[in-house]
């Protein structure tokens, strides 16, 4: 488990090292995901070849994105299958309301990579554009810190055609958002996604070798470390001071929780950003200020032990490090459940993460107990004044 935890934060630490050399990626919605690649050239001359990248169940009839803040005067890609095994990939202008149009003048190339894949559960599409800096409606800076792009969906049964101007029914849902170009930067101009894993809407693995490719690796990686050091290492060490009273085991227990904890948090931040929802949601704002409050706990425990040491029974900075890490702990536990929410986890993990939880919690509730209960019968025994 440790050497897992491991790689998940060393992983963490390369893909904030990394991430001006790969495309940019965003998920609307947990099944569907965009991403976008700059060459350095066509960056630095503001022209040239773009890379896009479409990603979808099959479950959806058709999917696209583009460029701008409303469909008016967008330059949008479309993808659905072509009934064929592989996918169709459409450029259409965007022109208000109403289903968008062919236009012939985009210069979009079906690249390697792209078809239906996962025993057809999956469309992909990778795809070159040659053009895309500059349309009859607009224009896109290549190089922009807030490029703004738009997407729609709608699920239903597959257009199955080939015709790049086939007829669609009105979109579900859509969304928008904006890419940071300057982080989808990448130094060759070819291809960005061979060679990468892909991942279906059950995050597992349809095609390539990457095995961190996607942010979901990484959010999946957070949400374990996470769950692990607020639901069982942190509650446990807690409950080891009072059970064997060995100030050293507590201590040294505790610090390995706190480094994982913030190996977790890394995760969590490289990941957030990737799929650009920062601090936006519950979730994430609270997880902020949990790992902030925990940052001032180790000085809280080195002030109790300084004390009692010296004093032989607890003061004032001796209940505030007990009190306030197990607020802190708690604050954890229940951010963990608004994670899992957020990222719409199956119901038999949420159980599952419940049921810890509530086990653990309970032991450390006896083990509290336990501790006053020795604590108090040493005191009247008269052994020793108090115990920490």
């Amino acid at each position: 488990m440790i050497s897992r935890l491991a790689t998940a934060a060393l992983t963490a630490i390369a893909y904030s090292t990394l991430a001006s050399a790969e495309p940019v990626q965003y998920c609307p919605i947990s099944d569907i995901c965009y991403q976008v690649a700059v060459p350095d050239a066509s960056s630095s001359s503001n022209s040239g070849n773009i890379y896009l990248q479409l990603r979808a169940p099959t479950s959806y009839s058709w999917v696209a994105f583009g460029t701008g803040s409303a469909m008016a005067d967008s330059n949008i890609f479309m993808m659905y299958t072509d009934g064929k095994g592989n996918v169709t990939i459409s450029p259409r202008a965007g022109v208000g309301h109403i289903m968008p149009q062919y236009n012939a003048i985009t210069q979009l190339t079906l690249l390697e990579g792209s078809g239906v894949t996962n025993d057809g559960k999956t469309m992909i599409a990778n795809v070159r554009c040659g053009n895309c800096g500059s349309w009859s409606g607009g224009s896109m800076s290549l190089a922009a810190s807030s490029a703004d792009w738009i997407a729609a969906w709608k699920t239903g049964a597959a257009v199955d055609s080939t015709d790049k101007n086939a007829g669609i029914h009105y979109h579900d849902e859509h969304e928008q958002w904006a890419f940071d170009l300057t982080q989808g930067t990448v130094s060759d101009d070819s291809n960005p996604f061979v060679g990468v894993r892909q991942f279906d809407n059950n995050n597992r693995g349809v095609a390539g070798s990457g095995s961190f490719a996607d942010p979901r690796t990484l959010i999946r990686g957070h949400g374990v470390i996470m769950a692990v050091t607020f639901g069982i290492l942190y509650p446990l060490g807690s409950a080891l001071m009072p059970l064997l009273g060995k100030w050293i085991i507590h201590a040294s227990w505790q610090f390995l929780a706190f480094l994982l904890m913030w190996a977790g948090f890394g995760l969590g931040l490289v990941s957030s950003q990737r799929i650009k929802i920062n601090f936006n949601s519950t979730h994430t704002k609270l997880g902020v200020v949990v790992v902030s409050l925990m940052g001032i706990q180790p000085i809280l425990g080195m002030l109790h032990h300084r004390y009692f040491v010296k004093h032989q029974t607890r003061g004032l900075i001796s209940h505030a490090h007990i009190w306030y890490g197990r607020s802190v702990i708690i604050m954890g536990i229940v951010n963990g459940g608004l994670g899992l929410k957020l990222a719409t986890a199956a119901n038999k993990y949420i159980i599952a993460y419940s049921v810890v939880a509530g086990v653990v919690f309970v032991t450390y509730i006896a083990s509290a107990l336990f501790g006053e209960f020795r604590r108090h019968q040493r005191k009247a025994g008269g052994w020793e004044k108090n115990s920490p």
